[in-house]
């Protein structure tokens, strides 16, 4: 089942957020959430460049507790894309490669979207990210919430 999705710009700034079946919700304001999260991506990503033994080619990818999972993707211009599912989604890599083009032939490439650093509101973006997102095998109709 898949919780939610954040996409972060280049300077940390969370542009986008989905939820679909988050069952727990935090006692604070939802930029608070957005910069504890982009926090938590770059300490991993630090923590992980750093002790890793051998040269990293992809980096940080995903990494799980006892009760879910965090899939992380950075796109070549710096987008991070941050999904959370349950522990039966082993690897999301290619759903968010997947809504990683969607964004970049709905928002990228039309004109009528604001620059950078602002929410993405497009249907149009939001639209093809409920199809991409519903294909998942792990995505359940339960999860429309």
């Amino acid at each position: 089942m898949i919780y939610t999705l954040y996409i972060f710009d280049p300077n940390g700034c969370c542009i986008f957020y989905k939820e679909w079946a988050r069952k727990r919700h935090l006692k604070m304001a939802k930029e608070e959430e957005f910069k504890l999260m982009y926090g938590l991506i770059a300490s991993i990503k630090s923590f992980v460049s750093r002790i890793s033994p051998t040269e990293m080619k992809d980096g940080f990818q995903s990494y799980a507790t006892d009760k879910y999972r965090l899939h992380f993707f950075e796109s070549p211009t710096s987008l991070k894309f941050v999904m959370m599912s349950d522990l039966a989604a082993v690897s999301l890599k290619e759903l968010l490669n997947s809504i990683y083009v969607a964004y970049v032939e709905t928002v990228c490439r039309n004109v009528l979207v604001p620059a950078r650093g602002r929410m993405i509101d497009s249907q149009f973006f939001i639209a093809r990210l409920e199809f991409v997102v519903s294909q998942s095998p792990y995505f359940t109709s339960k999860a429309q919430s």
